[in-house]
């Protein structure tokens, strides 16, 4: 008996994981084209493991120079520059709000692009690590590229045409989803829909530990 309930709850734990894994930090929009103004957010869709979010720290690439991070209700904002010029911003911090652990929020700011050069290739990707801070634990949403340390960083990715890009992530995001279940993972990883998924998992683990313990 004590291996079944063993069992339930390592299974528990691994769904809830899985979940909140899914649910990435990212950009939105994240397309843009070269030498675009572009305003855009961190779309932070859940916390830590279950625990509110309380922060959000940025490092800035070196190839954005011009940033203005935006101010958010119940929230500090505070930046750091690369110089002494004060002009050009090498990481923002949101600080000081409580983001319930099921509830979603946007960190707005508005950029200029760099004129990259896509003569000779396709895309430019531009990575903003991010350290998410909660009550309890972090999550480091830092991983560049292929790097397996960390989590996915939230991308910008230069391109000649945003529109047409934006378009195929859309189509492809969608086709990877039409083989979910009706169960609470069926819910599209679009914006807050994936923080739904995340939100359905809680309960549902919750239960199964219950009955874990009754067993």
């Amino acid at each position: 008996m004590a291996v079944f309930r063993n069992s339930l709850i390592a299974s528990a734990l691994a769904l809830l994981f899985s979940a909140s894994i899914d649910a990435h930090v990212t950009l939105t929009p994240k397309f843009a084209e070269p030498g675009q103004n572009l305003t855009t957010a961190f779309h932070v869709p859940h916390g830590c493991n279950g625990s509110a979010t309380t922060g959000i720290f940025v490092t800035v690439p070196d190839a954005i120079t011009v940033l203005t991070p935006q101010q958010i209700n119940n929230w500090t904002l505070t930046t750091t520059y690369r110089d002494e010029s004060n002009q050009s911003i090498s990481t923002i911090n949101w600080s000081g709000g409580v983001l319930a652990p099921t509830d979603a929020l946007d960190f707005p700011m508005v950029l200029s692009l760099p004129n990259s050069d896509l003569s000779t290739q396709s895309n430019v990707t531009l990575y903003f690590p991010v350290v998410q801070t909660c009550q309890v634990g972090t999550a480091n949403w830092t991983a560049l590229g292929n790097d397996k340390e960390g989590e996915p960083a939230p991308t910008i990715v230069i391109v000649k045409n945003a529109t047409q890009a934006a378009a195929d992530a859309i189509a492809i995001k969608n086709n990877s989803t039409t083989s979910a279940t009706s169960s609470g993972a069926a819910a599209t990883q679009t914006g807050s829909g994936a923080n739904s998924i995340y939100a359905g998992i809680l309960p549902f683990a919750a239960a199964v530990g219950a009955l874990a313990i009754a067993l």
